[in-house]
């Protein structure tokens, strides 16, 4: 079960990294949006950021939940719903066991700039990992840290 995730996983990684040039040479597509990496300066408005989950093991509950209790706390993020623009974090997580749930987490992050529906999300970048449940709280920090850089680099996106 976990070789088919982690096959699935990069499969999954490797179709989001072509996704968007793919999808963009079709004109009947909806509209892609370009881009451009130039980091930026700090802004007042905070981050509109969404976090989503695929998966039922304890511990990536636990990272998701934590990670959205973050950015929720944070001046710096705006935790969001709403149909706007954003970075999103596409959560994929399963017991590293399947025998042995408790002891770790296999997890996948991707961040991904999302527009509005009638475009296509753009990958941003993409991580994955194994994680405990001590490990959790330094991942959240880590992950927080990483969105900000990217808020901060693609910032023109959200103006």
């Amino acid at each position: 079960m976990n070789k088919h995730f982690a096959t699935l996983l990069l499969i999954s990684l490797a179709f989001f990294s072509f996704c968007p040039a793919a999808s963009a040479a079709d004109p009947g597509k909806p509209t892609q949006t370009k881009i451009e990496d130039a980091p930026q300066t700090a802004k007042s408005k905070p981050l509109p950021v969404a976090v989503e989950l695929e998966g039922t093991d304890t511990i990536g509950a636990k990272l998701a939940f934590q990670l959205k209790e973050t950015f929720n706390a944070s001046s710096l993020f705006s935790l969001t719903d709403k149909e706007e623009p954003k970075i999103k974090l596409l959560i994929s997580t399963t017991p590293e066991f399947s025998e042995r749930p408790s002891v770790g987490s296999a997890y996948s992050v991707v961040w991904v700039y999302y527009e509005r529906s009638s475009t296509f999300a753009s990958v941003l970048t993409r991580e994955v990992g194994t994680v405990t449940l001590e490990d959790v709280p330094a991942l959240v920090v880590r992950l927080a840290e990483r969105t900000s850089g990217l808020g901060a680099r693609y910032g023109y996106l959200f103006e």
